[in-house]
């Protein structure tokens, strides 16, 4: 009778489990279903946003070099404006004048020599002519390259 009984019990507990399992089984074939489901009605619109997300990066990146190209073109124009400015000024006031410097005694007297020369001459306003000449070209050559022009 205690056989009968424990065997009794067992497919009693066997068959309950096998019951919660089919549920189970049901309810995760539901779920995933649903799952399925969201997924295929979201995506499109998870993809929109990614689109979107993508097209503001890159539109970013190129206000980021653009920005970085106008920056470089005025560096470049502004160091060539400074070029020239300083040019004309060494051309008017060039005056052999070393009292800014600090020159040491032993080498003043030869200094003094050299640039007295110099002036007597006319090389230095000659060098300075030829470096105006020389900052003229270059900004020729800017504007060409600036107009597309090789």
């Amino acid at each position: 009778m205690f056989e009968f009984l424990q065997s009794l019990g067992q497919n009693i507990v066997n068959g309950i489990a096998q019951m919660f399992a089919w549920l189970g089984g049901i309810i995760n074939s539901l779920w995933s279903g649903f799952k399925e489901f969201i997924a295929a009605i979201l995506r499109p619109l998870l993809l929109f946003f990614q689109g979107i997300w993508y097209l503001l990066t890159k539109c970013f990146d190129i206000v980021v070099l653009a920005v970085q190209v106008i920056f470089g073109l005025f560096k470049v124009i502004m160091s060539i404006i400074v070029g020239i400015f300083h040019t004309f000024s060494s051309l008017l006031g060039f005056s052999g004048s070393s009292d800014y410097y600090y020159i040491p005694s032993a080498y003043q007297n030869g200094y003094n020599g050299v640039t007295n020369f110099m002036n007597q001459t006319g090389l230095s306003t000659i060098a300075i002519i030829m470096m105006v000449f020389i900052w003229m070209g270059t900004a020729y050559a800017v504007i060409r390259i600036a107009g597309g022009e090789r």
